[in-house]
């Protein structure tokens, strides 16, 4: 007799294919391993172990002292205006000389050359003016720079979710490849199973399916997708189902029973 495989926590289950109920596990829709951008020790976790928590929610830190203190820096620097005062203040020295040197020579009291020597004293003030303001620019960008860098020290949650597991502890050691913490969506929980060739003739992207929790407890899923290939060996098919679970009543891990439609 043809079997159809399901595979539930890496293991799998065989099951007549023609098969009237599978066994599939919930799992969360959206679950992820939370890992810092940056190595160092980590500083804080702000979350225990089955905290809900929002979407950009600050679930832990590294050390970032150091980089406080440089975004501190880049701070004074981006907000010090005094090359630009003193740059503003040799411009409108500069322009009353222009215009006394104007008058005078319009009284033949001055020379040309004067008065072209007062011009090119403007034009050099206005461009130290222009200088100084690309340095504040500059300053600016290295601060925007230095933030960025600050936020990268932050973990935060991705989306609204469930703290799932927490696996290491304030004042480790971590690195970029090292696990702190999984998080997951709990509102809905999903099921992979691979189903008889012949339950295709009732199911569609979107349609309800009835399920069974181990205490009886009825339930409907919806499919979400139907893999469009057919395993030639067990004439099986990959179906991932979703179950709503906004009132966190199920519990992920729980072996659901699938009811043929």
């Amino acid at each position: 007799m043809l079997r159809a495989l399901i595979l539930a926590c890496g293991v799998a289950i065989t099951v007549p294919a023609s098969a009237q109920s599978i066994s599939a596990i919930l799992e969360p829709v959206n679950s992820v391993e939370i890992r810092p951008s940056v190595n160092g020790r980590l500083d804080q976790i702000l979350v225990k172990e089955g905290d809900v928590v929002s979407q950009g929610t600050l679930l832990a830190s590294i050390d970032a002292r150091v980089q406080k203190a440089r975004v501190a820096l880049a701070e004074i620097a981006a907000n010090a205006d005094g090359a630009v005062a003193r740059a503003e203040i040799v411009i409108a020295q500069a322009e009353a000389l222009r215009e006394r040197v104007a008058r005078a020579r319009s009284k033949g009291a001055a020379q040309q050359w004067e008065v072209t020597q007062s011009e090119q004293s403007v034009q050099l003030a206005q461009a130290d003016l222009q200088v100084a303001r690309e340095g504040v620019l500059r300053s600016q960008s290295q601060l925007e720079l230095d933030r960025a860098i600050l936020s990268e020290f932050e973990m935060t949650a991705p989306f609204d979710g469930t703290i799932l597991e927490i696996r290491t502890r304030t004042g480790e050691i971590v690195e970029t490849e090292t696990t702190v913490l999984e998080i997951g969506n709990m509102q809905q929980l999903r099921a992979t199973a691979f189903v008889p060739l012949d339950w295709l003739e009732n199911l569609s992207p979107g349609a309800q399916i009835p399920a069974e929790m181990p205490n009886g407890q009825a339930i409907t899923g919806s499919v979400t997708s139907i893999d469009p290939r057919v395993d030639p060996a067990s004439l099986s098919v990959r179906v991932r189902v979703a179950f709503d679970n906004s009132d966190l009543s199920l519990l992920a891990g729980t072996a659901v029973i699938i009811n043929k439609p």
